[in-house]
């Protein structure tokens, strides 16, 4: 029998890393970052709809402010796959509660995939083969996660560590030996010259049951409050009861709640083109292909005089001379100037906005 797929995004980021274009009112996975006229949330439902699922089994969950712009933009998404988030309770709860709606909703034995909203992936068609590889071994019985072989020591993901080869598919599938925190650069040259360590790129797979189980054995407290969450979807009480009963979900990830402690876990290695666009010169990485012969990647009408190795974003001209490796992010109310070096450090900037009570640049 053909095996039953759905595809949960989980698209509730509060948008700081790409300030100032991203907000809180309009995350980055809401915006056309990448690709002009079509946002990160609709890329990802592209890379799924009609190839490996239809519409109807697309689920959404946001925060709540979000959902009426989720299905403004997956307008062929039926509305009452939208469930709104009235608090974030990180992902364990989002993934916990749509792992509960799904097993009333489509059945145990469907095989659930969550997939960010928010990371770009430039070959779908590795990607699909990769799913399909995933929901083979999802059904029988592993919780499988996507592996991106690293290209760089990089500190900012957690690992994954491959143990032994479980399946000769292409691509293959091995058994997970552990997961890693976020390694000093030192331990991560180590986990690059073994040959053996992936980046957590957050992309789980499994059976609704098999989620199920390990909710109900690690994390079993969440079980009467997701109960009666999916109870009340569908009905007028359903945004009260997610009022009342959302905030008191213990706030957990999935890795730290339920993923490190599974005990059939299996990893397959994704080369898919995928970066997790955390800050600006990542998505200027991604960008590449788009620059001119200087190296500047602009989304601007943009001049400039020994000019190299930069990104500008702005709806009006940008002149620039004699600058190189630089950020320019110019929107109306905000203005973002860094070096590509230190555009991670944007998180600064947005806690001192909020430290001084400027909400509306938030």
């Amino acid at each position: 029998m053909e095996k039953q797929l759905a595809v949960v995004i989980p698209a509730g980021g509060g948008g700081t890393r790409l300030w100032p274009r991203s907000r809180q009112h309009t995350p980055k996975q809401f915006l056309d970052i990448v690709t002009p006229g079509r946002t990160m949330l609709q890329e990802t439902a592209d890379r799924v709809v009609p190839d490996l699922v239809e519409p109807e089994n697309l689920f959404v969950i946001t925060n709540a402010r979000h959902a009426d712009l989720v299905r403004k933009q997956l307008d062929g998404v039926p509305a009452e796959n939208v469930i709104g988030e009235p608090v974030g309770r990180d992902s364990a709860a989002a993934i916990g509660l749509m792992a509960a709606l799904l097993e009333k909703k489509l059945g145990e034995k469907t095989i659930m995939v969550v997939l960010p909203a928010d990371h770009v992936i430039l070959d779908p068609f590795a990607f699909r083969a990769a799913i399909t590889a995933a929901a083979e071994a999802a059904s029988n019985g592993y919780l499988v996660t996507l592996g991106i072989p690293p290209t760089s020591p990089d500190t900012g993901f957690g690992y994954i560590q491959r143990g032994e080869q479980i399946s000769t598919n292409d691509p293959p599938t091995y058994d997970v030996r552990e997961f890693k925190e976020k390694p000093s650069k030192a331990v991560a040259k180590q986990y690059l010259a073994t040959g053996t360590y992936f980046w957590n790129a957050g992309m789980f797979i499994a059976t609704v049951k098999v989620f199920r189980s390990l909710f109900n054995e690690h994390l079993p407290e969440m079980e009467e409050q997701f109960a009666e969450l999916v109870a009340s979807v569908g009905t007028p009480t359903q945004k009260d009861t997610f009022e009342a009963v959302f905030p008191q979900i213990k706030k957990i990830s999935v890795d730290y709640g339920i993923v490190e402690k599974a005990t059939k876990v299996a990893v397959i290695p994704a080369q898919i083109g995928w970066n997790d666009v955390g800050s600006w010169t990542r998505l200027a990485e991604v960008l590449a292909d788009k620059a001119d012969e200087h190296g500047v990647v602009a989304n601007a009408h943009h001049i400039g005089v020994d000019t190299t190795d930069s990104l500008i974003y702005s709806e009006k001209l940008v002149t620039t001379i004699g600058v190189s490796g630089l950020i320019v992010i110019d929107t109306p109310d905000g203005l973002l100037i860094a070096s590509k070096s230190r555009s991670e450090d944007v998180k600064q900037i947005v806690e001192t906005l909020k430290a001084e009570g400027k909400e509306k640049f938030l």
